[in-house]
Formats: structure tokens, sequence, C-alpha cells
């Protein structure tokens, strides 16, 4: 072989071993990797289905859906929030930004919440769930009531008279002076409600009175006031089949409770936890 022929082999070598170099180069941030995985960053695995809900939303607001430019850029998005949330770990963000631990702790319950919704337990354990937590769905005794208030204890005493004699509410305002009604809701009223909403004294008088019975005059810090039971509801305990997407959510919502207090454990058994001494 020519001297001329060995440069010329030589060269081509070399022309090939660039090229191989410079597509090496160009893919080394590419490997196989499962069809289900996009990414790895770190050794953290990006599923497709993250790509794919970005893909979507890009392909919505485009008339021609999206181009591989779209995604080769919704890709690098993705890799690029994943760094930042992996500096954010390593930065001690999450240990100084309340803000973002806030946030992740409201992410980390939400999570448990959706798991939680789409619980759909057997008819049979709703049921026994509602025979052992009936308390729960359980109606409270309701009244309905009115409560006059007067500055003096004579007026206050005039009007116990005057609704003994007629029972007529209409009677007592047009005939007593300076009277006020109380501005409580016109309709049924839970009982236990009643000492917040009126006073503990006038709400131990109506546990006490019969139908259109009228108490006697309570003093308050502004005069006197009497209750007068118009109605009263017994406590009632509803049909399952009435109550039974009350049923639903209530057994959601312990369901829920239980998963987060068995995380909670979980990760404490697993944590190197010391407590101040010091600290009652």
């Amino acid at each position: 072989m020519s001297k001329q022929s060995k440069l010329l082999l030589i060269s081509m070598f070399l022309g090939t071993l660039i090229a191989i170099t410079s597509i090496i180069e160009n893919n080394n941030d590419y490997t196989a990797l499962p069809d289900n995985v996009i990414a790895m960053v770190n050794d953290v695995i990006i599923e497709r289905e993250k790509l794919d809900i970005a893909l979507n939303l890009i392909g919505s607001d485009k008339r021609d859906g999206y181009t591989d430019k779209d995604q080769k850029l919704a890709l690098e998005r993705i890799i690029e929030e994943e760094l930042l949330v992996q500096y954010a770990y390593k930065s001690g963000f999450l240990s100084t930004d309340d803000n973002i631990r806030k946030t992740v702790v409201r992410s980390v319950v939400d999570t448990i919440v959706e798991q939680t919704i789409s619980i759909m337990p057997e008819n049979d354990v709703l049921l026994d769930f509602y025979k052992s937590h009936q308390e729960i769905f359980t109606i409270s005794e309701q009244v309905r009531i009115v409560i006059l208030n007067v500055n003096g204890l004579d007026e206050a005493t005039k009007i116990k008279k005057i609704w003994e004699e007629t029972n007529n509410e209409t009677v007592i305002l047009n005939t007593i002076d300076n009277i006020r009604k109380s501005k409580i809701p016109n309709g049924y009223i839970p009982i236990f409600t009643l000492p917040r909403l009126i006073g503990p004294k006038l709400a131990m008088t109506i546990g006490v009175l019969e139908l259109n019975e009228i108490s006697l005059p309570v003093e308050t810090s502004s005069g006197y006031s009497l209750a007068i039971l118009i109605d009263r509801k017994a406590k009632q305990t509803p049909s399952y089949n009435d109550v039974k997407e009350a049923v639903l959510q209530e057994y959601r919502r312990r369901s829920r409770d239980e998963l987060l207090l068995t995380l909670l454990d979980e990760l404490k058994q697993k944590a190197d936890i010391k407590k101040n001494v010091n600290i009652d």
C-alpha cells in the first residue's frame, strides 16, 4: 500500500471516529429507559404521565396540536422543575420557609383526601358504620321560641299575665311600652345552640317549659327577659336510606383521618426524634 493510500485510510478512520464521537456527545443526555419513564434526574424517576399531561395542555391551546419541539421543551421544563425541587431540598428551603413547608403539608393532606374520595365501601360496610355511629346522624331536639325583653320587672310580670290569658303575642307587643323582641331564627333551633344564642339562664328555662308556656322573668344585664315555647321537635334518628350520602361522607372523613394518623405514626417510628426534657 502506498504512502498516499495509508494517509487516505487514516484520514477516513479519523473522520469516522470524529463523527461517532459527535453523535455520542450530542446524545449523552439520552439513555434506554422503560416506556413509562421519560427521564431520570439524580435517580428520581419522572413518569411519562407527567409529560402527557403537559402535552395535553399544550395541544388544547393549539389548533394543530403539539409539535416535536413542544415535546422537547415540555420535557426540559419538567426536568428543570425537578432540579429546582431537589435544589430546594438540599438548600434547606423547607426548613426555613414556612410558606413552602405549609404548601408541602397541604399537598400531602390533599393527596390523602383524594385517596379517600375514591373509597366506595360495600353497602354492608356502610350500613354497619351507620349502626355503630347513629349518634352522629341523629337530629337533636329542636324548638321554636319567642324571647321578649323589657327594662323593668313590672313590665315583665304584665307580659307573663297577658300571655297566660290570651296566648297572643300581638296583644303583648301592642300593650307593653318599650318591649323588645329578640332577633332569633323564626324556624326550629337545635336546643344545644340555645345557651350561645340567648344565654344559659333563658336556655335552662326553655328546657322545662310546656308547649305555649311562658317562662318566669329572667334578669339580664339590660333588664328582664321572658321565653315562650311555641313548638318542640323531639330528637330524631333518620333511617339509613335517608342519610346514606351523609354516612358515606362521614365514612370517608374518618378514613382520611385514619390514613393520616397511620402515616404520621409510621414516620414517627422511623424518625429519630428528640424532645427537650425542659419543655412541659
